[in-house]
């Protein structure tokens, strides 16, 4: 069954489901519907099919990192929105990520205030 055209669809795929339940939560509104995945394989496959507008993966898990989802992604469907997230400070996945094509980036702990007005600015974008 498809939703309905007005929504919109984000996938956030963490292999911490501690975190998955904090952005759910976070990110919860009308119109949007968000679908989690603790592995970036189950990720994918939901990516492929919701056809999302917005992914939010998290840049270190097991099997695959989130640069070789967002590679992935941006290869199946260019005009996705892919945002990385990671604890990891020091590293160059930051700048790595935007040159492959990422919406951003963002530091986990992420503040609150901070991840809404992050997604707020691509809904309105994506429009």
């Amino acid at each position: 069954m498809n939703s309905s055209d007005h929504d919109l669809c984000i996938v956030i795929i963490d292999d911490n489901v501690r975190s998955l339940e904090y952005l759910s939560s976070a990110l919860a509104q009308d119109g949007v519907e968000i679908v989690t995945a603790s592995n970036p394989r189950q990720g994918l496959d939901l990516v492929y099919a919701r056809q999302p507008k917005i992914v939010l993966t998290d840049v270190v898990m097991p099997g695959m990192s989130g640069l070789e989802v967002l590679e992935r992604i941006k290869k199946v469907e260019p005009a996705t929105n892919v945002l990385l997230m990671s604890a990891l400070n020091g590293d160059n996945t930051e700048s790595e990520a935007l040159r492959k094509g990422a919406a951003g980036f963002l530091r986990k702990p992420i503040p609150l205030a901070l991840l809404r007005e992050r997604f707020g600015q691509l809904i309105r974008r994506i429009g």
